[in-house]
């Protein structure tokens, strides 16, 4: 039998990244080694190389062997022991950050199928083993962990496309709340969706499902609404409302105001505050 080792990093870096590796590393166990009951305030994945063991959470057992995973959620309580016989050897990495459970959410992995067998088990491993050599302490390191990472769930990714409506509903959610923070500036439908560590299609079929509509009509639509209440209670000019509402182009400011609200942005002024037309009705592209 291979004599135990264990090779292990960990960072105290918090909250400074959308994704975030905790800890990282790789450990032949000795027989009985074994973690818990406990809980851990982060995610944590494991994929077995060699050997086998147990993983036990929520009242369920499971026993794992070689080219198998487990996932350990937050403050979900779990227990895992390397076998008495033929302990496991195995990689793993731990992580957090807003972007997690989105990713997550996009791979096999559900709170019902804690553990899976990926078919890209050799390249997750050495996904992991990336993560790992890819360690350090500053800033740099940590992008270049987080890089990694996301490289590593891609190809969990790939078994398990996006799927179920709870998980559409977060993916726009998140998108619609990127896009109101951001409105005013030229962000477009590909960041927002990397934003959200989803592809532009699931990202297009969440919004749709959400919203009945597009992203880029979301986006659109809530700069109208912008623009409107800047119409009511400011005394900008036509063009200067649209450069606040994000829009760039006057002309293409006027037929989107004029396609949703149905008049022009200076008559929907005079509409709304009771008054004459203003001195800058002349500014309305036609």
């Amino acid at each position: 039998m291979a004599e135990d080792f264990k090779h292990s990093f960990k960072t105290d870096r918090r909250g400074e990244l959308s994704l975030l590796v905790y800890n990282v590393g790789f450990q032949k166990c000795p027989p009985g080694y074994g973690w818990g009951p406990g809980v851990r305030d982060h995610y944590l994945l494991h994929y077995v190389l060699s050997g086998q063991g147990t993983y036990e959470t929520e009242g369920r057992t499971f026993v794992l062997q070689s080219g198998e995973a487990f996932l350990a959620r937050p403050d979900v309580p779990i227990f895992y022991r390397a076998d008495e016989v033929n302990p496991w050897e195995y990689y793993w990495v731990g992580f957090s950050g807003p972007a997690a459970p989105l990713l997550l959410a996009q791979t096999p992995f559900t709170a019902a199928r804690p553990v899976l067998r990926p078919a890209a088990g050799d390249h997750l491993r050495q996904g992991l083993l990336d993560i790992y050599k890819a360690r350090g302490s500053d800033y740099p390191a940590a992008v270049r962990m987080a890089g990694y990472l996301q490289a590593a769930l891609g190809l969990l990714m790939a078994e398990g496309p996006c799927r179920g409506e709870e998980a559409l509903s977060r993916y726009a959610r998140q998108g619609a709340d990127f896009l109101q923070r951001n409105y005013s500036r030229n962000v477009g439908v590909e960041e927002t969706a990397r934003t959200c560590g989803v592809s532009r299609s699931c990202l297009y079929r969440a919004f749709q499902a959400e919203f009945r509509c597009s992203p880029s009509d979301y986006l659109t639509r809530f700069r109208i609404q912008r623009a409107c209440q800047l119409l009511c209670h400011s005394t900008l000019s036509v063009s200067a409302v649209a450069v606040s509402a994000g829009f760039a182009d006057p002309f293409y400011f006027s037929r989107a105001f004029r396609r949703e609200v149905g008049c022009s942005p200076s008559a929907y002024r005079t509409q709304k505050t009771g008054g004459a037309e203003s001195p800058d009705s002349k500014e309305d592209p036609v």
